[in-house]
């Protein structure tokens, strides 16, 4: 059981840069200060944290990219779909691609533990913030498991007018399930309509997040584009792996954003819903 370190919680997050000023100053460009800063004072870690995901789709793409790319095409529609046998891959194809379905959401949960710990001046270890991410690996799991669920659902509304902006809200509005399970106790299926109601309180504020997380995108697809071969194929994982971590930082901002300046929650209690996990102590 953890106890409320805080003293004089204003007091601490004034003489911090992480919080005190992104909460007084919310601009596109303050957000995209305020996690570069976070990211060059805590790079190690937090890469540290996000290599565990990163070497099956490194491996993948270094030893395994014709098969994986044989077996999207399988799966693609298209007319003649019924006419073409399953793929002939090897069971290490398989058996990489599953474990980088467990260890992506595994490896998110692990950086929101460690970005809200330390957005609030307390650091955390790799070790640890693992051993807290598995503590809800059941709610974590269920909850990756109807947000796929849902997004094929609306994947296949696409066929429709309707589809596609319901697939582009559901992905933006549920970017900060983590945080829901982690830090408000938030149960499977809960975790991703409280983002949604969370988020939707103000559209505004969410564009802003946003438009930093287009850059990191944009950035990927455009050394993609343009740098290919089997050195461009390891370039690009490469830089996938080093932006990753501005990624989560960016939606811990959000969260801090949101439950703060939207809902006037106070730092107290937001610093003890990151260090108790969302369950109430007892004073």
């Amino acid at each position: 059981m953890f106890i409320n370190p805080y003293i004089e919680p204003e007091q601490n997050i004034k003489k911090d840069g992480y919080l005190g000023s992104f909460i007084r100053y919310n601009s596109i460009g303050s957000i995209s200060v305020k996690a570069l800063q976070i990211y060059k004072n805590k790079f190690p870690q937090l890469l540290f944290i996000s290599l565990i995901s990163f070497i099956p789709g490194l491996l993948l793409s270094m030893f395994y990219l014709k098969e994986v790319d044989t077996l999207i095409q399988y799966f693609l529609p298209s007319s003649d779909v019924a006419t073409v046998n399953f793929p002939n891959v090897p069971f290490n194809v398989y058996f990489l691609l599953i474990l980088q379905m467990f260890l992506d959401p595994l490896a998110l949960a692990a950086m929101t533990i460690a970005l809200g710990r330390i957005i609030i001046l307390h650091d955390t270890n790799i070790l640890s913030a693992y051993y807290f991410a598995l503590t809800r690996g059941y709610s974590l799991i269920l909850n990756v498991v109807i947000f796929y669920l849902i997004l094929l659902f609306f994947g296949f509304l696409t066929l429709f007018i309707i589809g596609a902006p319901l697939l582009i809200i559901w992905i933006i509005a549920t970017v900060i399930y983590p945080h829901a399970i982690y830090f408000e106790n938030s149960g499977p299926g809960a975790a991703l309509f409280r983002s949604i109601k969370l988020l939707s309180r103000s559209w505004f504020d969410l564009f802003k997040f946003w438009v930093p997380l287009i850059g990191i995108t944009a950035i990927q697809f455009i050394s993609s584009s343009y740098i290919t071969g089997s050195i461009g194929i390891i370039f690009n994982e490469l830089l996938t792996f080093v932006l990753q971590p501005l990624v989560p930082i960016i939606t811990a901002l959000a969260y801090i954003h949101y439950r703060i300046n939207v809902e006037d929650l106070s730092y107290i209690d937001y610093g003890n819903s990151v260090l108790n996990l969302g369950i109430t102590i007892e004073e």
